[in-house]
């Protein structure tokens, strides 16, 4: 079985997706974190072509923690610089394709949570059950600013420029036929019980 959680940066998916889960005892896929480990990988070897060498990196998944060749990146990768560079990289068809064919044979062989941005239009279309996530850009550069301890104008900012790059390079596919939730008003507590509750209806 695949669910998959699309949506623009900033609306809990990755938070969701992980313990949904946990919960139905699925696996998670954090697509973002596989380009961010790409990135910085790149970044600290000075990788700009001949991305073959990606193929061969081990990443993997210790609860909310992400590992790249058995190290903890985490922290690093969810800088504000690797979040921008994943974006740029993101774009670039070899690096798409590699991480594309890595979706979908993860998915071949575990019942999976795949969060995104294109999961349910490109990786998996078929999905039993899609979910949309949306927020308006002034409550997800407040998420921002609690988060990071930033100005809420540099969150903003921070926002429209990944929002930028996300829809103007194709990367952000809104799913059709999803179950589109607006988190706006929610917490994550609050979202993760609609989701549960729509699951549980869909496959009881």
């Amino acid at each position: 079985m695949v669910i998959t959680i699309d949506g623009l940066c900033e609306n809990g998916k990755t938070t969701l997706a992980l313990r949904i889960a946990r919960t139905l005892g699925f696996k998670c896929f954090n697509t973002g974190a596989i380009y961010r480990c790409y990135a910085l990988y790149m970044k600290e070897n000075h990788i700009v072509d001949h991305f073959s060498e990606l193929k061969h990196l081990n990443i993997s998944f210790d609860n909310k923690n992400v590992l790249l060749n058995d190290i903890d990146v985490t922290d690093k990768i969810y800088t504000q610089e690797i979040s921008l560079y994943s974006t740029e990289i993101a774009s670039i068809s070899e690096i798409k394709d590699i991480v594309n064919q890595y979706q979908k044979n993860f998915i071949n062989q575990y019942d999976t949570v795949m969060e995104g941005r294109d999961i349910g239009t490109r990786i998996a279309p078929n999905a039993d059950i899609k979910f949309y996530l949306y927020a308006s850009d002034i409550v997800r550069a407040n998420r921002i600013q609690k988060s990071k301890n930033i100005s809420f104008d540099e969150a903003l900012k921070n926002i429209k420029q990944l929002d930028d790059m996300d829809i103007n390079d194709g990367l952000f596919v809104k799913p059709e036929n999803s179950i589109e939730i607006d988190t706006s008003n929610l917490d994550i507590e609050e979202v993760y019980n609609l989701m549960m509750d729509k699951i549980k209806e869909i496959i009881n």
